[in-house]
């Protein structure tokens, strides 16, 4: 898992989704208590095996458990809250794709957009975006969740990417490709609307 995590973070890169210290995916098991996510301040594009930083999670909040030179990702509060609701294999994946993040900024909903395209609504269920929340805050964590909309029943969310104006998109997958399909999905659509 943590080479595919490796070679999308190249690809977004190589995509200028994210510059060199941008963006941040985590992956939790099936079953397990701990998740591993990437570090904070590392130039994504050259992560190593070794960098990736293990963290617990509990009632009480997340804890690092390796790697304590380097620190968690500054969106650990996103991952920890999604990631903790979930029982199932699951990777969380956040960039900043340039047409999705275009698209909210000249005012469009990326859930009213998917509609109109059945080559994204098929597989891709995009959430309503979330107000304009500062970065690295409990509060984006908290409404990125709750836009994913998780369902108790099923135990799984609805929505499997949402947008944060100005600022990027969270998806959610079984394995890090999934994930990145939402995403790259959802970015051809972006494009199209805006041209």
């Amino acid at each position: 898992m943590i080479n595919d995590i490796i070679n999308i973070l190249n690809d977004s890169y190589k995509k200028n989704w994210i510059t060199p210290r941008d963006g941040n995916i985590s992956y939790k098991p099936s079953g397990s208590n701990k998740f591993i996510i990437t570090p904070s301040g590392l130039r994504k594009q050259e992560l190593k095996e070794s960098d990736f930083i293990e963290v617990e999670i509990s009632d009480k909040g997340w804890k690092q458990l390796n790697n304590f030179n380097l620190k968690p990702s500054g969106e650990i509060e996103l991952h920890y809250e999604i990631l903790k609701s979930i029982k199932n294999d699951t990777c969380v994946i956040h960039l900043h794709p340039t047409h999705t993040i275009s698209a909210m900024y000249a005012g469009f909903n990326l859930a009213k957009i998917a509609k109109s395209f059945p080559e994204l609504s098929r597989y891709t269920n995009v959430a309503n975006n979330t107000e304009n929340i500062p970065p690295l805050t409990k509060e984006l964590a908290l409404q990125c969740k709750s836009k994913l909309l998780f369902d108790n029943e099923r135990c799984k969310f609805v929505n499997d990417i949402v947008g944060i104006p100005n600022h990027g998109t969270v998806s959610i997958g079984s394995n890090a490709y999934d994930a990145y399909e939402h995403v790259e999905r959802l970015e051809h659509i972006a494009a199209i609307v805006l041209k």
